[in-house]
């Protein structure tokens, strides 16, 4: 079944409010380990279409671990593939994820996402049960991002850092 992922920001009292008008939804609130003012709504689904006002919205495009429910301190980093890389990037980031990411210790998940209002965005999300096994494993610097980290400018790459925001019920 073809999976979604949909993230909003705003203030902790309005996504919380969303959050908890919509229990049914499977929603983590995560601040933003940059700038604690900054909140984001994550939901996992498989319905294309969010409950978000403004949703900026994910195919997944392949998955490994937990991935039914999001938890755990989460990674971004988001790329700009040109069309003609996208096919060779998606085999390479699917095969490294399949083969390497399966027992990395304190990894929950991994999903290799494309934004559903331009293909050529792609987001690679990773929780963990803590940020310093992702630490740990980034360290290593062997993975296929690697190549894109080194050409930055060409394939906009970033990165942001999210922890679950307190003072909610989630699970770890």
């Amino acid at each position: 079944m073809k999976q979604y992922l949909h993230t909003t920001f705003g203030s902790q009292k309005v996504l919380q409010a969303l959050q908890t008008e919509n229990p049914e939804r499977h929603m983590l609130l995560t601040i933003d380990d940059r700038d604690q003012n900054n909140f984001q709504l994550l939901e996992a689904t498989n319905t294309a279409t969010s409950v978000f006002a403004n949703p900026v919205s994910y195919d997944v495009l392949s998955a490994v671990g937990e991935t039914d429910d999001i938890r755990g301190w989460i990674h971004f980093t988001f790329l700009t593939i040109p069309e003609k890389e996208m096919g060779a990037f998606q085999k390479q980031w699917n095969n490294y994820q399949t083969d390497t990411m399966v027992n990395v210790t304190g990894l929950i998940g991994s999903q290799l996402l494309q934004r559903m209002d331009d293909n050529r965005q792609f987001a690679v999300m990773s929780t963990w049960t803590l940020r310093d096994y992702y630490t740990i494993w980034q360290a290593d610097g062997r993975g296929p991002l690697k190549k894109y980290a080194d050409f930055e400018n060409r394939y906009n790459m970033r990165t942001s850092s999210y922890s679950p925001a307190a003072f909610t019920k989630q699970k770890l």
